[in-house]
């Protein structure tokens, strides 16, 4: 038997899905379906995210859902959001998607980020019994110090982050953390993009434990003059005085929704964040260009002697050198020039507009192993030893934790407007496959599409937008693939042995095959 779904989502999206004979396994605050015909993750996912206590959900997305039920009657929802189709996904991503979705907000306590320019919500595991089983009183006592309140608590597991775009606030898109997680599982990158999940919290208590909290503690602060603007602007969201703010609210109002995230790393400075000595916008991303591994990306030398003339080229520039050491490795210039070709890559063409001075890094121990490219946390500067066999080093993996001004229509598309995908001279092969096979799905409205428009909850508008840039960008990089300009020659195993970059993936296709 067969029954036809249909309804309207908080974020704009639609939902048109064909619900098959099934078996309910329910368990307590999740829901599961097991299904007795053969379906697609992608399909399956779609029907588990509108099954909620034999309603339909709330959430603008489609996934695994996890309901929290509030003693008001309202049901929060974490949607662990469906697998991108022909991603790959860690232990560990699916560990934290787990822990994430068991974050029950009444079970925690919630402090408004002051810091920065946009609002965001940070979680604490408190010992309630050190404030007298209060979670209020820790948010009373620890909140209003306006920083991080991690010492005085257990951990800090996450935090929720609600789309905010006004006319003087920064730009905050929640789905955009989604998107960017899902979409580097599939293009398998060397940067760190942490786990995003879908949260939704009843918007009368975010206001009350949150917001108005905000605000007074910021007051008319003129330093936090944009972070107030924002906290403002979520005022008015969840109080009812701006109706124009769907991309903020669900379940009629009754609930705001964002993403549930952390983000671990140190801030680059100049080395690879560039010098921003040309200002916000378009001057600091030029700037960014002249960074060591983005000059390497444009030498015509190969790949080893590329990363040491570019070494040398950026520390013309006196700031660049301050920060820049003359006996940087070559290998940590190799490994940053993948690291450039896949941030560039997210940011064109999901459209980001705040990269330049968020890059991130962590130490890793990185060797090869059957060769292929392994690596693992360092902790210290001493080799563990189970590693000493391998003579691995000790490099920075870079990380983009901060990816919500992007995918929304309106945002600028820097990685775009100043041509970062133009004038290169070496790729990483996979990358480009990946990259056009993607193009050819989108470009076919298949299974990628389909998980933009349905799983993500993203607007056809913005599926489409998403879409054209793929295009765009695998038109570029093939033009000069074919024309022999660029080579597919960047291989990350190379940043343990440089020398051996001659050697390296000669002849490969620029055609694209299934």
């Amino acid at each position: 038997m067969r029954k036809m779904i249909s309804t309207r989502f908080g974020a704009g999206a639609h939902v048109f899905e064909w619900v098959y004979a099934r078996v309910a396994v329910v368990r307590p605050g999740k829901q599961r379906v097991q299904f007795s015909n053969s379906m697609s993750r992608l399909a399956t996912a779609a029907i588990l995210a509108v099954l909620t206590s034999g309603q339909l959900s709330a959430a603008p997305v489609q996934g695994e859902v996890i309901d929290f039920q509030l003693e008001n009657g309202l049901v929060e929802q974490c949607v662990r959001i469906a697998d991108f189709p022909g991603a790959h996904y860690t232990k560990h991503d699916r560990k934290q998607e787990k822990q994430y979705c068991a974050l029950d907000f009444s079970q925690l306590a919630l402090c408004p980020k002051l810091w920065s320019t946009s609002p965001g919500t940070i979680l604490y595991d408190i010992d309630v019994d050190a404030y007298e089983g209060g979670y209020a009183r820790f948010e009373h006592q620890q909140c209003a110090k306006g920083h991080h309140a991690r010492d005085a608590a257990r951990d800090k597991p996450a935090t929720f982050k609600i789309s905010v775009n006004g006319r003087d606030t920064s730009a905050t898109y929640a789905p955009a953390s989604w998107v960017y997680y899902h979409f580097s599982r599939y293009f398998h990158t060397n940067v760190h993009v942490p786990v995003a999940v879908y949260r939704s919290m009843d918007t009368a208590a975010h206001n009350a434990r949150v917001t108005k909290p905000a605000l007074e503690i910021i007051g008319d602060r003129h330093s936090l003059r944009m972070l107030g603007a924002g906290w403002r602007f979520l005022d008015a969201v969840e109080t009812g005085s701006d109706t124009g703010a769907a991309a903020a609210l669900t379940d009629e109002g009754r609930q705001v929704f964002g993403v549930l995230i952390d983000n671990k790393g140190d801030r680059y400075g100049p080395e690879f964040n560039g010098t921003r000595e040309s200002g916000w916008g378009s001057g600091q991303n030029n700037d960014f260009q002249q960074t060591a591994p983005f000059l390497a990306l444009r030498n015509d030398q190969p790949v080893a002697e590329a990363a040491r003339t570019a070494i040398a080229d950026a520390r013309k520039n006196p700031r660049m050198a301050k920060a820049l050491s003359a006996d940087t490795p070559v290998g940590q210039v190799i490994l940053w020039m993948q690291d450039v070709l896949e941030i560039t890559l997210l940011d064109y063409i999901l459209g980001q507009q705040d990269r330049i001075g968020n890059i991130d890094y962590n130490w890793r121990w990185y060797w090869v192993e059957d060769g292929k490219l392994e690596s693992e946390p360092a902790h210290g500067k001493a080799v563990p030893g189970k590693l000493e066999a391998f003579m691995p080093v000790r490099l920075r993996q870079s990380a983009i934790n901060d990816n919500d001004a992007g995918v929304r229509r309106g945002y600028a598309d820097f990685a775009a407007k100043t041509h970062m995908l133009e004038g290169l001279r070496h790729y990483n092969a996979k990358l480009y496959h990946r990259l056009g096979r993607l193009a050819a799905d989108l470009a076919d409205k298949g299974p990628a599409w389909q998980w933009m428009t349905e799983a993500a909850g993203l607007s056809n508008r913005e599926a489409e937008t998403i879409a054209k840039r793929t295009a765009d960008a695998f038109k570029l990089l093939q033009a000069d693939c074919k024309s022999g300009v660029l080579k597919l020659d960047l291989v990350p195993a190379l940043a343990m042995a440089p020398a051996a970059a001659v050697k390296a993936a000669k002849s490969l296709s620029c055609d694209i095959s299934n």
